[in-house]
């Protein structure tokens, strides 16, 4: 299915940055728990960085790389002239929605809240915009996929 341009998806953006938001002011308030002991745990912790704290301290930078990117990229969604699959579309606005989470707790206090610990596997502690940025990029690279195969075999 395709889209129309215009901001008909920023809705999602914005339930992404508040989902993210609220989660964040929620923990916190609430502090370090075992959710399911073992398996995943809430452990509020400073992120100066990015992913797996890749440019920690480099805060300015950080700002403005992450506001240049989901400006460019909110600008293609909503000026983009071309129809594009729903899904794709859906996608990128999840990326904006959780780059702008992120982005919100950059400037407010020169980090990154992360807090979701998976303690079963050596992971990253990461947040609820770091899974819009990864849900949303799985969505989109899937919508293409399937658009391009549908292309290749319409029929099908």
């Amino acid at each position: 299915m395709q889209s129309k341009r215009g901001c008909s998806g920023a809705w999602i953006a914005a339930l992404a940055v508040a989902a993210d938001q609220i989660s964040k002011a929620l923990v916190v308030r609430g502090g370090a728990t075992a959710l399911l002991p073992g398996i995943v745990a809430v452990h509020p912790t400073a992120n100066t960085g990015m992913a797996f704290s890749m440019l920690s301290g480099r805060g300015l930078l950080l700002i403005i790389l992450t506001a240049a990117l989901v400006a460019a990229l909110a600008g293609w969604l909503i000026l983009s002239r071309r129809p594009q699959p729903s899904g794709l579309r859906a996608g990128l606005w999840l990326i904006v929605g959780g780059g702008l989470g992120n982005l919100i707790d950059r400037v407010a206090f020169g980090h990154v809240i992360d807090f979701i610990e998976l303690e079963f596997i050596h992971f990253a502690v990461f947040n609820v915009a770091d899974m819009a940025i990864c849900i949303g990029a799985a969505a989109a690279a899937i919508s293409v996929i399937l658009d391009e195969r549908r292309k290749e075999h319409p029929h099908e």
